[in-house]
């Protein structure tokens, strides 16, 4: 049994408790009691003492898109790496994750299946890690640019061929669909703002995953396709750059649809030290930069529930520690409190784990992190290395 004594609750990602501090207790993998600091407690079990006086405890860190099979950016060199070397790769970015706080990650698209396979490793105890959610190969219509990233993409063509291709990566041993609805930005010779899926086809890979009890997720940055996404049925939009109102309004009028902006990676793709941003990369970003802050910041006012994702290389994370929270509050322009319900709250909600992860509550799974300040109120705290990271009530950091 663990007990964090005396450390600083956000009321907003505390549920059944009021009180600014707490004694909390950890029994297995679950949130056992929240009182406050300093009351008796009988414990039945010997306990582990964690010191919280100057400290915040908050919910485990949500990462809804990350690609751990990308622990380089250059993709032309990731495509010539064996199998186990890109196994060992997912792993160390996994850890990497863990060690900023991130105690679960949405892996939205890797190849060899490796994200899965390190999912059931960390599962059956074979290693230590942070909870897994992946999906395998990302399904495309044949498109231009495609060959930059032929190892990550499954190509399908048609209603029939998004049934199948779902369906195989699904048997695969994953858990939901990602499926190109537009071009992208890093593509060679793509167009980001076009549609590449239609309707019937995004429809059709809806429809196969609905038969699985699971969900898709949408690549979408042009606004025709963002709204096509939504009229199918996918769960989250990614990206979301060329939003426009009639598809913010779909957003807010949709109960079950939601977008997950990635402003890291928008960051990243502007930085001219990094070796590995092409010319086309640069000047593809540059031109929609403003266009994205301006749409996602009006998304964020107003009122949506937005996921919290980064799509960034690991040479990128440990370059830059916390850097979506950066992105968030630096690129776009969030509030400080609102960026962390952001990487907690609402993405676990999003991702159908609400009812045991999100929030510090009695009897939901011990996902928990300690750090040293108050981030709801200064959200760079987010870029200094936790005090401690727990998930499934285990002290892993």
């Amino acid at each position: 049994m663990i007990v964090i004594r005396n450390c600083r609750l956000v009321n907003a990602l505390t549920e059944g408790y009021n009180g600014s501090t707490a004694d909390v207790y950890v029994k297995g993998n679950k949130i056992a009691q929240i009182q406050a600091a300093g009351t008796p407690y009988e414990a039945d079990e010997p306990l582990t003492v964690i010191d919280g006086t100057g400290k915040t405890l908050i919910p485990g860190l949500i990462e809804m898109h990350a690609h751990l099979y990308g622990f380089i950016f250059n993709y032309y060199e990731l495509q010539c790496m064996p199998e186990g070397k890109i196994i060992f790769g997912v792993v160390d970015f996994a850890n990497e994750y863990l060690k900023q706080g991130f105690t679960m990650i949405r892996d939205c698209g890797s190849s060899y299946n490796a994200v899965a396979t390190v999912r059931n490793a960390i599962e059956e105890g074979i290693i230590k890690g942070p909870r897994l959610v992946p999906c395998g190969l990302i399904i495309t219509p044949t498109e231009t640019g495609n060959d930059c990233f032929s190892d990550l993409y499954l190509e399908a063509d048609g209603p029939w061929e998004m049934r199948k291709a779902v369906r195989t990566e699904l048997q695969k041993g994953n858990d939901f669909i990602k499926l190109m609805v537009s071009g992208a930005f890093m593509n060679e010779g793509a167009e980001p703002g076009i549609q590449v899926a239609e309707l019937d086809e995004i429809e059709a890979a809806v429809a196969a995953a609905r038969r699985k009890n699971t969900y898709v997720c949408a690549h979408c940055h042009g606004a025709g396709s963002i709204k096509d996404a939504i009229r199918a049925g996918v769960r989250t939009i990614e990206h979301g750059t060329f939003l426009d109102d009639e598809g913010l309004q779909m957003l807010k009028e949709s109960k079950d649809c939601y977008l997950v902006p990635t402003g890291a990676v928008g960051l990243y793709c502007l930085d001219t030290s990094n070796p590995d941003i092409t010319q086309e990369l640069y000047e593809k970003s540059k031109a929609a930069a403003q266009i994205e802050i301006d749409n996602i910041n009006r998304a964020y006012r107003g009122g949506l529930k937005l996921g919290f994702g980064s799509d960034i290389d690991l040479e990128a994370l440990r370059k830059h520690p916390g850097y979506e929270f950066i992105a968030r509050k630096e690129y776009y322009n969030f509030e400080d409190l609102d960026i962390l319900i952001q990487a907690t709250k609402n993405s676990a909600e999003i991702m159908g784990y609400g009812d045991e992860l999100g929030t510090v509550a009695v009897g939901k799974l011990a996902d928990l992190v300690l750090v040293d300040g108050n981030p709801d109120e200064d959200i760079y705290v987010m870029t200094k290395p936790p005090v401690h990271v727990l998930k499934d009530g285990e002290i892993l950091v």
